[in-house]
């Protein structure tokens, strides 16, 4: 019937947990078969995914604690994340086989799935692990709609501003939830719609430094510099933004304007005059996303003081960015003059 094809396919779809409980429905062998098979798909996703997150710690744990091996790790970093791309583009293409099969109202059986689908530790992880996913689902899209509502595109009298690379390929949305508890804290200093989250361009750039209190700026870097690619290979390239302090002038004796200095790659390969952008007096907190740029961590600190600066003097990853957004950041906010 189709309507058992259509029941064996949500399977698949994530939906089995709230499946089960129509226990008329999904008692009959072609139900449970394709639940087995669903439940023994999940479970070889969940080791894809617990590999690729060890691999992922272990690599952070060695940026941070033996940055001497930085290079090997780079030259064996792409094939390894061929390799994982590679095994999860077979899982894929299994989960689409049994998708089909489902649809086509076939019970065959893959010998590996079989294997799986006989053992009850598997069903149990892979169920309840389903049944996790199902409930955070509302959970992250009710947090994730609070958190977007907390945020404002670009405007002048915001005092904290989010600038993100556009090219980055991550949703506004998911910024905004990872900014939740910046954001709650800021409306509690500041007032309603003092956080803005956009993208980081020149303009939106200047309004942040002419106006903000605290800026972040996610995106890309290299060698003590920020780049913004707006282009989802980060690579340096015509139409490439520069992001850098100005060069601290110590002969003069005289201290140099406050702000950043921001320039565009032409056609040419060869960087516009550096055009410089001038930060108001009441910045306090600067955190810099971008890679290795704290090797200029000195010029940063001095031409946004007295602003607090933050960068990294290494990869940033995620992880320095979950920590900090979810614990130090909103510490450190709570201190801040309003």
């Amino acid at each position: 019937m189709a309507s058992e094809r259509l029941i064996s396919a949500l399977h698949y779809l994530g939906f089995a947990p709230l499946l089960r409980c129509w226990r008329s429905r999904c008692s009959d062998p072609f139900s449970q078969h394709h639940f087995s098979q669903a439940m023994a798909i999940l479970f070889l996703l969940l080791v894809w995914f617990v590999v690729a997150f060890s691999m992922d710690v272990v690599e952070f744990l060695i940026l941070v604690f033996l940055p001497g091996l930085d290079r090997c790790l780079d030259s064996c970093e792409l094939w390894l994340a061929v390799a994982l791309l590679l095994v999860l583009g077979g899982l894929f293409a299994l989960w689409i086989t049994l998708l089909a099969l489902g649809l086509a109202g076939s019970t065959r059986e893959l010998p590996l799935f079989r294997r799986l689908a006989r053992s009850n530790r598997v069903m149990w992880l892979s169920y309840w692990a389903n049944v996790l996913a199902l409930a955070l689902v509302p959970v992250i899209a009710i947090f994730a709609c609070h958190a977007t509502a907390l945020t404002r595109t670009s405007r002048n009298d915001a005092a904290v501003y989010f600038l993100y690379d556009n090219g980055i390929p991550v949703p506004r949305w998911t910024y905004a939830l990872g900014l939740y508890r910046i954001s709650l804290l800021a409306q509690r200093k500041w007032g309603r719609g003092c956080t803005v989250v956009d993208r980081l361009n020149p303009p939106n750039l200047r309004t942040a430094l002419a106006h903000g209190k605290v800026v972040f700026l996610a995106t890309h870097g290299d060698d003590g510099y920020a780049y913004v690619f707006n282009r989802a290979l980060p690579r340096i390239s015509p139409g490439t933004l520069r992001i850098e302090p100005p060069d601290i002038d110590t002969r003069s004796g005289t201290k140099t304007c406050r702000g950043l200095c921001i320039s565009v790659l032409g056609a040419d390969n060869n960087w516009s005059k550096p055009e410089t952008i001038t930060m108001n007096s009441g910045l306090r907190l600067a955190y810099v996303f971008a890679c290795d740029a704290g090797k200029r961590a000195s010029q940063w600190q001095t031409n946004l003081a007295p602003a607090q600066v933050i960068t990294y003097n290494r990869a940033s990853t995620i992880y320095d960015h979950g920590w900090w957004f979810a614990f130090t950041g909103p510490a450190r906010l709570g201190l801040l003059d309003e």
